[in-house]
């Protein structure tokens, strides 16, 4: 009876600290929302002031011509702090842009839903594999964090069975770009060519 009450208090800590994960998340996302509102509102007033500066120079011509290169820097600082926010917001919400269209796309995804687009490819991070249950380790660990097996050793070498080598499944590759696919593919998982 202990165990199931301690379960339970195991779940509700688990929902309540996931509820509050959400909540915080939605309170970044919100504050991030309207940090790119005010940069852009500040932007947009820059641009109202650079046009009556031209328009007042152009009006009279005699006077000093204005010092636009200070409200133009103000714009490009604005652009780069509103790049800097959207971004803050696309890890948040675990999204990139496509590339081609500039839409928000879920990170991982191989093609825009959009436009069709191949996504970049994230790099990979370097994995330890253990020798004896493949589970992959943070490299430089020098034991495996699951079952304990000495790392970065030459796994003993399997003995020789007397059995046939099992028949190598045909191997098909996509007539676009050769990437080698499995059998019941509908498209490239590399170009996107339909299979």
């Amino acid at each position: 009876m202990a165990n199931f009450f301690e379960k339970l208090g195991d779940s509700i800590s688990k929902g309540a600290a996931t509820v509050n994960q959400k909540a915080n998340d939605l309170m970044e996302t919100n504050k991030l929302n309207q940090d790119i509102k005010a940069a852009q509102a500040q932007k947009d007033a820059d641009i109202v002031k650079l046009g009556q500066l031209l328009y007042n120079f152009k009006k009279n011509p005699d006077s000093a011509e204005p010092d636009y290169d200070a409200v133009i820097a103000d714009m490009d600082s604005i652009d780069e702090k509103i790049a800097s926010l959207k971004k803050q917001l696309q890890d948040l919400r675990n999204e990139q842009i496509c590339p081609n269209c500039g839409n928000a796309v879920a990170k991982g995804t191989a093609f825009c839903p959009h436009c069709g687009n191949k996504m970049p490819v994230p790099e990979v991070k370097p994995v330890n594999p253990c020798p004896s249950c493949g589970k992959e380790n943070t490299p430089g660990d020098k034991f495996c964090q699951f079952c304990g097996t000495p790392l970065n050793q030459e796994a003993p070498a399997a003995a020789p069975t007397a059995e046939a080598p099992a028949a190598e499944a045909p191997v098909h590759m996509c007539p676009q770009c050769g990437t080698p696919y499995n059998e019941g593919d509908k498209f490239c998982q590399n170009c996107g060519q339909t299979l």
